[in-house]
């Protein structure tokens, strides 16, 4: 049986430069970015504390049901650490507290609409 390591989620962007920069503001690192090796900036991947976002140049799709946004949640030990990082650079948090499913959890959008959950499980 093959062992998961990581899930490294890639997301959408119409504007990679600042989505980097976003998530940069987050605490990330850009740890490749496509124009460093071409004239075009069209993927990027950044990091922190192990894990990995691709970032992927996107347009709008064909199929006019699609949504181009995407959602991921990263799960953490301590949201009140995170709650206060975020908020001395500058987000607006709005936490659900104690919710139905056993989270606590806060997020935002980034420039290119994609929903950043951070949960904590209090199970």
């Amino acid at each position: 049986m093959a062992n998961f390591q990581n899930i490294s989620p890639v997301l959408p962007a119409s504007d990679i430069k600042s989505e980097i920069k976003f998530f940069e503001k987050l605490g990330f690192t850009n740890v490749y970015d496509s124009s460093r090796y071409s004239d075009k900036l069209d993927y990027a991947v950044v990091h922190k504390e192990g894990q990995y976002i691709h970032l992927q140049s996107h347009v709008e799709p064909k199929v006019p049901f699609q949504n181009t946004a995407q959602q991921i949640k990263v799960w953490v030990n301590d949201l009140d650490i995170l709650q206060k990082e975020f908020e001395e650079k500058g987000f607006e948090i709005n936490r659900q507290s104690n919710t139905a499913w056993g989270t606590d959890e806060f997020g935002f959008y980034s420039p290119n609409h994609n929903a950043i959950i951070f949960v904590k499980d209090l199970g």
